[in-house]
């Protein structure tokens, strides 16, 4: 059956320095595919709207999505929230990192039931928060530029200066399987040992999306 999808924008922020990867980690392949391809089929299964926010733009074009590069460089994820949010459709703006291979609809829609009118709504998963996993209202991008231009660059910082709603799996029953699936929409890799452990896991599921084993 067909999901609604909600009226959101989905945010894949590309183009990270990778320094410990060693290479640009939104083309890092797991099932035959990049990973980028499959997180913004996830995305644009789930959001009204798909934006791809990078550094620069020529190497995510091919995609079929807007690619919105960071009007102040430099600025890291901050930055690009900051240049995104005045691109985007919608008030609330769905943030997720390229490097989550196991991203998943059951995730983004539990905590989409979160945000109701919350500035921000920010997973507590697995032992920690999850700014880049994560919900942002527009009315938060005059706060972003005063603390980019204080070069207070940090989404943590971000997220406890506005009073994001912090939601923890607890907040709702479920099933152990739903929960195992959720939390793997937080499962990331940033060194090449990571990502092989992650990779050799990952098998394919009958409706085309992953679970790990």
């Amino acid at each position: 059956m067909l999901t609604q999808k909600l009226e959101i924008t989905g945010i894949l922020m590309v183009g990270g320095e990778s320094r410990r990867m060693g290479k640009n980690k939104a083309f890092l392949e797991i099932d035959g595919r990049p990973l980028i391809e499959r997180s913004l089929e996830v995305l644009s299964g789930a959001c009204r709207e798909v934006l791809i926010s990078s550094r620069e733009v020529n190497a995510y074009t091919g995609y079929g999505f807007k690619v919105v590069p960071d009007i102040i460089k430099g600025k890291g994820p901050l930055g690009g929230l900051y240049s995104v949010m005045q691109q985007a459709s919608y008030d609330y703006l769905f943030l997720v990192a390229c490097d989550m291979p196991l991203l998943n609809e059951k995730a983004i829609n539990f905590f989409y039931r979160k945000v109701e009118n919350n500035i921000a709504v920010v997973p507590d998963v697995l032992g920690k928060w999850h700014p880049l996993h994560a919900f942002y209202n527009k009315m938060l991008l005059s706060l972003i530029q005063d603390r980019i231009y204080e070069d207070k660059l940090s989404l943590i910082d971000l997220v406890k200066v506005c009073k994001a709603r912090i939601v923890g799996l607890t907040e709702e029953a479920m099933s152990d399987r739903d929960r195992k699936i959720i939390e793997q929409s937080f499962w990331n890799a940033n060194t090449p040992e990571e990502w092989e452990f992650i990779r050799k896991k990952v098998k394919p599921s009958t409706n085309s999306s992953l679970y790990f084993e």
